[in-house]
Formats: structure tokens, sequence, C-alpha cells
């Protein structure tokens, strides 16, 4: 991420909401409920109207979050995953992909009834 953001009393620089969200390529509800969630509360705020900025570390578990999201993980996942330090990671991962597995199975079966009823509907109106 570009060093752009501003530095408030440390020397390590903060990025704004505007930063992280151009950088990463989220939006800044997704960031908002993140941050509402509790999955990713901001360094620090500052101001009275409460700016919101991330240092390096935040931007790390970000990316983290994002690549688990990409992956199909759920948010109660996720916050295991990053929050729980005695958590057995890979049963989690291989939970989730087992769950992913099934729904790929269960959208595999409506493509299939689908298509039967397209033929069907096709046959029908061609008589």
């Amino acid at each position: 991420m570009e060093n752009r953001g501003e530095t408030y009393g440390k020397e390590e620089k903060l990025y704004t909401v505007g930063d992280v969200c151009e950088q990463m390529g989220i939006t800044r509800k997704t960031l908002f409920y993140y941050d509402q969630i509790g999955l990713l509360k901001p360094s620090e705020r500052v101001s009275s109207q409460q700016v919101k900025l991330y240092d390096s570390e935040k931007i790390a578990r970000l990316r983290c979050i994002l690549q688990y999201r990409e992956a199909g993980l759920r948010i109660s996942e996720i916050r295991e995953l990053l929050d729980d330090q005695n958590v057995h990671r890979l049963s989690i991962l291989q939970a989730a992909m087992t769950r992913l597995q099934k729904e790929r199975d269960g959208v595999e079966q409506e493509i299939v009834n689908l298509t039967k009823l397209i033929e069907a509907e096709k046959r029908a109106t061609s008589s």
C-alpha cells in the first residue's frame, strides 16, 4: 500500500478510510461494517469528527480478512481464525471446504432441475 496517510503523533503512517478503501479495492460500507462487528477496528480515531485511521498492522489484518472472504469463509470463521490463538486452523479451513462443496453440489442439482424444466417448457411450447 502506498504510504500516503496521515501521521498523528506516531512515526508510523496511518491511513484514512478513503486511503484504505482505494488501495484495498473495497467500499467504505465494507470497512465500516467490519468496524461495526468488531472484526477490524481502526487503530485510532481523531478529531471531533472521529476520523478513523488504520496502521500497517490493521492493513495486514484486512488483507487476511479479504483473502478469507475471497475463499468463501464466513465472518464467524474468519473471526475465529484471526482472534483465537488456540484454534485448530486446518479444521476450520477443512470445514469451510466441506460446506462450500455441499453448497456447490446443491447448486449443481438446481441447475440439472432447471435444465429439465427448460427442456419441458421448450417441448410444450413447440407442440
